[in-house]
């Protein structure tokens, strides 16, 4: 049995993939229990693969440290399409899935390299460059997604789809981002509105107000597009596109706020958002 086989072999539910995402990144979980159960180990080994590059701007005290543990998720990711699994607790699953649904290195590797932006503090130039920045991490991996949903769906609707759910991803952690110190509203954006202070601040909910708006209608342009041409959306891969709906449901509560990020109550919509999930499942509403 060669290695590949090896790998191919250990495509299977982790637990421990499973549950990374269960708990960090819940809307997506929701998504993969409507994908075929064939498909679910690759997509909990991917998304818990995300999490672990997403996070690291927390565990570290200086960005240095932060491109030290990229570069080590990058020769990992080498290593897997070299035969090699290091000793890490996704990456068994990520590198069977890597080998069974022939994954490309280069989109790992752009998705690693949009992380890095993670780890210093400043912020975009303009909303062109931070959509760039949601092209290369949320975009690339709903084309991986997708990919391993075996789809046939042009990387164009997938990449929307991540860039537009990583729009509502900045609105809602608007302050977890605070906490780290870390911007990525536009710097031009910034300017339009003169704003002064680098921060969004619970103290100046005007300021909410004025710029997140911005993130919202670009999100709804790619929701937009999507629902446009969701005929090209085939059933087999349906299950990633829940996102969709996922966000819209989100924006809604947004606009409810009136674009407070510190005034989100997203426990309070979560029922109807699960409904929202059930009937754009049943009735391919996107």
């Amino acid at each position: 049995m060669t290695k590949s086989d090896k790998m191919t072999d250990s495509l299977e539910n982790n637990p421990h993939c499973c549950e990374v995402v269960a708990k960090f990144d819940h809307d997506r979980y929701l998504t993969v229990l409507y994908a075929p159960a064939e498909k679910r180990a690759g997509l909990y080994a991917l998304y818990a693969f995300n999490y672990e590059i997403s996070r690291i701007r927390e565990g570290v005290s200086e960005p240095m440290l932060g491109e030290i543990r990229l570069q080590w998720w990058r020769e990992a990711i080498d290593d897997v399409y070299q035969g090699t699994v290091r000793s890490h607790d996704i990456l068994p699953s990520l590198a069977a899935a890597i080998t069974a649904h022939d994954l490309p290195r280069e989109t790992f590797m752009d998705i690693i390299e949009g992380r890095s932006q993670d780890l210093y503090d400043e912020s975009p130039e303009s909303l062109s460059e931070l959509e760039d920045y949601l092209s290369q991490t949320a975009g690339n991996l709903s084309c991986l997604a997708v990919q391993i949903l075996g789809g046939k769906v042009g990387d164009d609707l997938a990449r929307r789809l991540g860039i537009a759910w990583g729009y509502v991803g900045l609105i809602r952690s608007v302050a977890y981002h605070l906490s780290l110190k870390k911007s990525f509203i536009p710097l031009d954006l910034m300017a339009e509105h003169d704003v002064k202070g680098k921060y969004l601040s619970p103290d100046e909910p005007e300021v909410l107000k004025a710029i997140l708006p911005a993130f919202s209608q670009k999100a709804e342009e790619h929701l937009t597009y999507i629902r446009a041409h969701k005929k090209q959306i085939t059933s087999g891969v349906r299950s990633a596109f829940l996102l969709s709906a996922l966000s819209r449901s989100y924006l809604k509560t947004i606009k409810r706020a009136d674009y407070n990020a510190f005034g989100l109550h997203e426990k309070a919509g979560a029922f109807s958002r699960q409904w929202c999930l059930l009937t754009s499942a049943l009735f391919n509403r996107l």
